[in-house]
């Protein structure tokens, strides 16, 4: 009997700091996906909430400032935003319907202000809207393939006009670096012939949106090589009503890192390590490119830079990313799993989040993800709900192993 009480005592020790770090996860996912941050995008300060929050939880936990500016890094980039009202209605007959930003229709990221009414004019991928016209209602009933959307968009002699494109598969919808002169919607519904829409929208492109990197350090036992965490705390704000709120793009990596740096506060790191928060990943990676050209700190000591991107779900286990590459590393995660994460998949190189810049300059880099449950990705539905963090205490624990065992 005593042997198993000390059994059960060892087990509740040990599995209770995993259980709170998924509870306060929670809370920062709360906190990051809230109405008043607006998806983290580019109205109503949502980025610079995110990261007021980000750098208040950092103080609490006296970590050190490692930006330019204290914790920030700032810097601007152009984007295309869609700040006001939204509105998609079709009228037939005498009935009027309207549809639901984000679920029944998403404008092109790109797609310039309109207000526009009328009846529709069905189209197929022949045509070459060479004719200087203005404010024409086109409608084509199947998503044609991208050149005939850039054409439409930035080489088209027709000015604010609408092209109405119907696109039934899965949406993932991603902020732009330009503005058209032109507007697409694209549509769930089928439109039939002599139907009148009215369709509005108040995008503004901003040529320099001010934002920031956020970069905090915890001094470690030895200065000659350091440990990057990073994770992207932007995401892809607001259409109208519709927010993309970036659950587990990534306000779940946002918070591993702050969990991470929780720990680190009490427990002194082998090496120097540093939290890298970066923005401007959804347009095109922008901010970490501006940090590999303005480095705060030395990336030729990185010994490795751990990339969180997505790591909200885990029911089918994680991947990593340039494993190949990184195979030592990978192989300790693997060893000291001991089926912590059900699997722990490799993965060669993939452009597809900030540990890719670093990685093509020199800097050992890797990029881990979960897999499974919850499948919402850049739209209204990665929301928080049923957000699983399934994978979340786990990996904690085995990132903090694997970095003091590497």
């Amino acid at each position: 009997m005593r042997n198993f009480l000390l059994l059960v005592f060892t087990i509740l020790i040990f599995s209770f700091p995993s259980f709170s770090q998924s509870k306060k996860a929670q809370k920062h996912i709360s906190i990051l996906t809230a109405d008043s941050l607006a998806g983290r995008g580019f109205t109503k300060g949502g980025q610079t909430k995110a990261a007021n929050y980000i750098i208040s939880e950092l103080k609490k936990l006296n970590v050190n400032p490692s930006g330019e500016n204290q914790f920030k890094q700032e810097l601007s980039y152009p984007v295309n935003t869609f700040p006001g009202m939204v509105q998609f209605s079709t009228s037939i007959a005498g009935t009027t319907k309207i549809y639901g930003a984000g679920s029944d229709y998403l404008f092109h990221p790109s797609s310039n202000r309109i207000d526009i009414e009328g009846k529709i004019e069905i189209i197929d991928t022949t045509y070459l809207f060479d004719k200087i016209e203005s404010k024409n209602i086109y409608y084509i009933d199947h998503k044609p393939k991208n050149p005939f959307i850039e054409k439409f968009l930035f080489e088209s002699a027709s000015q604010n006009s609408l092209l109405i494109v119907r696109d039934t598969a899965k949406w993932s919808w991603f902020p732009s670096d330009k503005q058209s002169q032109n507007t697409i919607m694209y549509v769930k519904d089928e439109l039939k012939s002599g139907v009148e829409v009215k369709v509005s929208n108040e995008a503004e492109f901003i040529p320099n949106f001010r934002s920031s990197n956020i970069i905090g350090k915890i001094n470690g036992d030895r200065s000659d090589s350091i440990i990057v965490f990073t994770a992207h705390y932007d995401h892809i704000g607001q259409m109208g009503s519709a927010i993309f709120k970036g659950a587990n793009d990534n306000a779940s990596g946002v918070s591993m890192l702050l969990s991470l740096a929780e720990y680190y506060s009490k427990n002194t790191p082998p090496y120097d390590t540093y939290f890298l928060f970066t923005t401007a990943e959804e347009v095109g990676l922008i901010g970490s490119y501006y940090f590999i050209q303005n480095p705060t700190f030395d990336l030729r000591k990185t010994k490795m830079l751990i990339n969180l991107d997505m790591v909200g779900t885990g029911d089918e286990g994680i991947t990593v990313v340039n494993a190949v590459k990184q195979k030592a590393f990978y192989n300790t995660l693997t060893e000291l799993n001991q089926g912590k994460i059900s699997q722990i998949k490799k993965r060669g190189k993939a452009c597809n989040s900030d540990h890719c810049l670093f990685d093509q300059i020199g800097v050992p880099a890797i990029f881990i993800y979960t897999l499974g449950g919850k499948q919402a990705y850049h739209d209204v539905f990665d929301d928080g709900k049923d957000l699983s963090l399934e994978a979340f205490n786990s990996l904690h624990e085995l990132l903090i192993e694997s970095v003091n065992s590497y």
